[in-house]
């Protein structure tokens, strides 16, 4: 139990030092000072730096997984429906967060400046993730639309969500503090699932109709 304990200081100060300094400037001496461990609790526990440093790396990207789990659906569900659960998923994932702040910092830092573990990440826990909505969006498309397309649907619709996540600053101090703060997930998820239908045609465009009708006429 008591190794348990130390695994866990070692592995939460690690995420912060790697968070605020990057892999390269981060030392194993000030991580196991700032866990109070001995020097030699990373190879005992993780192997190496770089082993460490991954775990890091998972433990920000997945550690709300588990507590929000993709739903399971129907057979019977119609495409529409999963699209507008799996974006309040990760909606969810993204924004009912009460981790330590060093998991937003330490994946967006790696976003930047991707090392191996980004592929590690992307394989083992996002690819997953992206082949649930890969076979949404297969369901609106059109038949014949490329696999490129498809992503390209995904990428967009993702986006929107993230862009919630990663520029919270910028956007409350454009719309207000306050008035951003009445942006719940259950609005959100409704925007968001409807500004996409409507790109792929299944609801009516968000623009008056005539006006559509003048852009698509151009």
């Amino acid at each position: 139990m008591d190794g348990d304990v130390t695994k866990q200081r070692v592995l939460e100060s690690a995420g912060k030092t790697f968070a605020e300094k990057g892999y390269e400037s981060a030392t194993v001496r000030e991580i196991c000072d700032g866990a109070g461990a001995n020097i030699a609790a990373v190879n005992y526990y993780f192997g190496d730096k770089q082993s460490l440093y991954l775990a890091a790396c998972v433990e920000a990207q997945c550690a709300r997984e588990g507590a929000i789990p993709m739903p399971q659906w129907q057979p019977d569900t119609p495409a529409t429906e999963r699209l507008a659960d799996f974006v309040r998923t990760l909606l969810r994932r993204l924004l009912e967060d009460e981790r330590p702040a060093w998991h937003r910092q330490l994946m967006l830092r790696e976003m930047a400046s991707p090392t191996e573990a980004c592929a590690h990440v992307v394989e083992d826990y996002i690819r997953p993730m992206s082949m649930v909505l890969k076979g949404i969006i297969e369901e609106l498309l059109p038949e014949g639309t490329s696999e490129v397309d498809g992503f390209l649907v995904g990428f967009s619709i993702v986006s929107q969500c993230l862009f919630y996540h990663v520029n919270q600053p910028i956007a409350s101090r454009l719309m207000g503090t306050e008035e951003y703060n009445r942006l719940t997930i259950d609005r959100l998820v409704a925007h968001i699932t409807r500004f996409s239908l409507a790109a792929l045609g299944y609801v009516e465009p968000l623009a008056k109709p005539s006006r559509a009708a003048q852009v698509a006429s151009r």
